[in-house]
């Protein structure tokens, strides 16, 4: 589902975040992306999503060689990539409904559907009753999973979290990674950025672990 093969990426000001960076998530898994901060996870995920580019290496989404996508393709291919923002990135002055049925309308997707897809994927993350509320009006870890359902409305073949629990208590990060362990169990391709080490221990799944831009182990 996603390969990355020998893949590097050098900034102009002379720093390398990623240096031959080869790995492969197979269709249906859940992997961590672990290392310390400034290991170059982000920049992992910004690559597999295209808003970055490689300086060197290919990368595969879906069989899909991406490396050099054209920027006219990159709507397209982010429409099969759920991507979970560190930061949310929601819109305060749009409520909860609106800032996930944006996902859809931004690709055309037909009015009459995007109620139910909307409503399905609220009620999926636990937001049903909060659809009509902004963002500012909720605590952190339900801004987090409007995040979530605005990832998942799409139903995405990739979904990548990036710190996803950052700033939640521990209670709250092992609901969120249970939510993402479900969405594999359902068929979703995940692929976690974290920090927290104890996740991929307390759920067994694998981790791939980044240091100074390198695959560890």
């Amino acid at each position: 589902m996603l390969e990355l093969d020998r893949v590097s990426k050098r900034y102009p000001q002379g720093q390398t975040a990623l240096q031959a960076v080869s790995l492969e998530l197979t269709p249906r898994s859940m992997h961590f992306l672990t290392g310390h901060s400034g290991a170059g996870k982000s920049t992992l995920l910004k690559l597999a999503t295209a808003i970055e580019r490689p300086s060197g290496g290919r990368i595969r989404v879906g069989g899909d060689d991406i490396t050099r996508i054209p920027r006219r393709r990159i709507p397209f291919l982010r429409r099969t990539i759920g991507t979970v923002f560190q930061d949310h990135k929601l819109l305060f002055d749009r409520t909860v409904y609106e800032n996930v049925a944006l996902a859809l309308q931004v690709c055309n997707f037909p009015r009459a559907k995007i109620h139910g897809r909307v409503q399905a994927v609220l009620g999926r993350v636990g937001l049903d009753g909060h659809r009509h509320k902004y963002p500012i009006t909720l605590s952190g870890g339900e801004q987090q999973r409007v995040a979530i359902a605005r990832a998942l409305v799409n139903k995405p073949d990739l979904l990548l979290a990036d710190e996803p629990t950052g700033n939640v208590d521990k209670e709250l990060a092992d609901e969120l990674m249970d939510l993402f362990h479900e969405f594999q169990q359902f068929g979703m391709t995940v692929l976690v950025a974290t920090h927290d080490l104890t996740q991929p221990q307390r759920l067994g799944l694998p981790q791939i672990q980044l240091h100074r831009g390198q695959v560890a182990s």
